[in-house]
């Protein structure tokens, strides 16, 4: 019986980081859809569990002649976060820090191409009571009609 209450947690304890994963995507999905609008939200979205002192790198193609917005919506626990979009050769296009913050950029690409959000949670691991402070992080994507 000891042997099955131990196989039991074990199970318990391998399906905490799904059940975090999709509290995190169910977060993104129905907290910061809202703010694409007009956009129309394509369903392309990447979100994760992150805590001060992390970063986070997500790779997204973007059409020609398509006019988008990318939003980065954190959980308040959080606050708010550095990110900035990259082009292929790391350049710059646009940044939000925490300090200045956008949570959004609206921007049209001329030719197909592949680009680069950077996440970074400021601050320490742990906060003022030693506590480890975890968030949810979304990166979505709307395109006009």
């Amino acid at each position: 019986m000891k042997h099955i209450s131990s196989l039991i947690a074990v199970v318990l304890l391998s399906a905490l980081p799904l059940a975090s994963q999709a509290q995190c995507r169910s977060f993104a999905k129905n907290k910061c859809v809202p703010a694409l609008a007009p956009y129309k939200f394509n369903e392309t979205f990447s979100a994760a569990q992150l805590a001060p002192g992390e970063e986070a790198e997500v790779d997204l193609t973007f059409y020609s002649g398509q006019e988008y917005r990318l939003l980065v919506c954190a959980h308040p626990i959080l606050g708010n976060v550095n990110w900035k979009l990259s082009d292929a050769t790391g350049k710059p296009l646009f940044e939000s820090t925490a300090d200045d913050p956008k949570p959004s950029f609206e921007f049209k690409v001329a030719t197909t191409q592949k680009l680069t959000v950077h996440i970074d949670v400021p601050g320490t691991p742990k906060g003022g009571n030693g506590m480890l402070t975890v968030g949810c992080v979304g990166i979505l994507v709307g395109f006009k009609e």
